[in-house]
Formats: structure tokens, C-alpha cells, sequence
């Protein structure tokens, strides 16, 4: 439905970016695109979630999210709305946030230390 909200196949990803590593559970091509179905607000927020429970059980210490404006600004809005003004900033193209994601046992507790750079 919307074309640019569907993900480069894993392989072209990995051809430009052969240095950085990619989730073992990515798969070839984008199946969570559907073409005449967007995504609701409240699918959003799921996936937000699902990705925080994803984010806090891995071994590093430094990661990187590539992700569109929209996703980071309704994860900011739940977890951290004051980065964005409460609402009245935006995220545009190349915009750039540093946070530590804090967890206890697995489970995600909060944002500290959020701000553009």
C-alpha cells in the first residue's frame, strides 16, 4: 500500500553493509509488508514492545536502530515523550538519538540520558 514502508531484501542489505551483523531471524524478504494493508497506530506500539523485550535480552552493550521517523517518534512518545517536546518536535530524515535502555532481569524498565545529536 505504502512502497517505501517495505524493507530491502536481506541479501542487497547485506551486500551494502557487509560489516555489520544482521539478526539471524531476518528473513530474505520483507514479510511483515503487505501491500494493500498499513500498519495501525496500536500495531505499532506491539511492535515497539516486541522490539524493547528483543533490544534488552542481547549480549551487547552498544547497538545501533536504523528505523523510520515515525516508529521513533511514537517510541519516544511512550517511553521518553519529553525528548520530542511532548509532541510538538518531529523526527526527520537522518535525525539521530542516544539513550541508555535500562533493564532489570530481561525486562525493560526505562529510557536515561535521551537527546538528539
Amino acid at each position: 500500500m505504502h512502497y517505501p514502508d517495505k524493507r530491502r531484501q536481506r541479501s542487497l542489505l547485506r551486500r551494502y553493509w557487509p560489516v555489520l551483523e544482521m539478526d539471524p531471524a531476518m528473513t530474505e524478504m520483507d514479510e511483515t509488508w503487505q501491500k494493500d494493508t498499513r500498519e495501525t497506530l496500536n500495531d505499532l506500539r506491539l511492535r515497539i514492545s516486541r522490539f524493547l523485550r528483543l533490544l534488552v535480552g542481547r549480549p551487547e552493550t552498544n547497538v545501533v536502530v536504523v528505523t523510520h521517523g515515525v516508529w521513533l517518534e511514537e517510541f519516544f512518545r511512550l517511553h521518553c515523550p519529553e525528548v520530542l517536546d511532548h509532541g510538538r518536535k518531529r523526527v526527520y530524515n537522518c535525525d539521530m538519538f542516544a539513550f541508555d535502555c535500562v533493564s532489570h532481569e530481561n525486562n525493560f524498565v526505562r529510557l536515561e540520558n535521551p537527546h538528539q545529536i
